[in-house]
């Protein structure tokens, strides 16, 4: 049986949500909302991820999943009940399931397909889906440290061929973006150390 698939037996909460934003970074995610499950790399096709969701209370604007059947996404297995507490973290989404047909692995971790199909039919798997496309504006600009949170959690569990992605298949980058690494204007975030910061700027600055 192959690495994922093994991962998959051994979790007793059936329900994965697929983040594919701040919670991309274990540090975020533990601190913030509780969830101390490994995340696992995923590809999900039929959803395009943009600068999109504003948060009107928080003053600033988020990557959101929008369907669309010609695009895909990276994003984590995380293994979580949707509690009150996720919901409040993902007030600004809604919570739509998605088939597992539409996940796709590494080739390389996933030799026995048939297993890992098999494996995944057993659970539901959820993604956030923005309630409203609003792009980024001087008034709701993206906070770097949420750009930060998300990457440098691609960066622990992919590397930076995963953060590379992360920005490949992101889009409105063109956007209003304000500078908070000193004081962090977004709540949930990461800590997230110098030699992160240089990669995550070093792949930025290839955007």
């Amino acid at each position: 049986m192959d690495e994922i698939a093994n991962w998959l037996s051994t979790q007793t909460e059936k329900h994965i949500v697929l983040g594919y934003g701040s919670l991309l970074s274990k540090d975020s995610r533990e601190r913030y909302s509780n969830i101390f499950t490994k995340g696992i790399p995923v590809t999900v096709s039929g959803f395009e991820r943009a600068w999109v969701t504003r948060s009107i209370h928080e003053e600033q604007t988020y990557v959101g999943a929008v369907a669309n059947a010609h695009s895909q996404l990276n994003a984590q297995l995380i293994p979580t009940q949707i509690n009150p507490a996720l919901q409040e973290r993902e007030k600004d989404y809604r919570f739509v399931q998605v088939s597992p047909k539409a996940l796709s692995f590494q080739l390389h971790q996933c030799e026995a397909k048939d297993a890992l199909n098999e494996r995944l039919a057993q659970f539901t798997f959820w993604i956030c889906e923005t309630l409203a496309c609003e792009p980024a504006s001087e008034a709701f600009p993206v906070s770097q440290t949420y750009v930060d949170t998300c990457m440098a959690g691609c960066l622990e569990h992919g590397g930076i061929e995963e953060a590379e992605r992360f920005v490949m298949h992101t889009s409105l980058w063109e956007h209003p973006r304000i500078n908070d690494r000193v004081q962090p204007k977004y709540p949930r975030a990461a800590k997230v150390n110098n030699e992160t910061i240089e990669h995550i700027d070093r792949i930025l600055a290839k955007r």
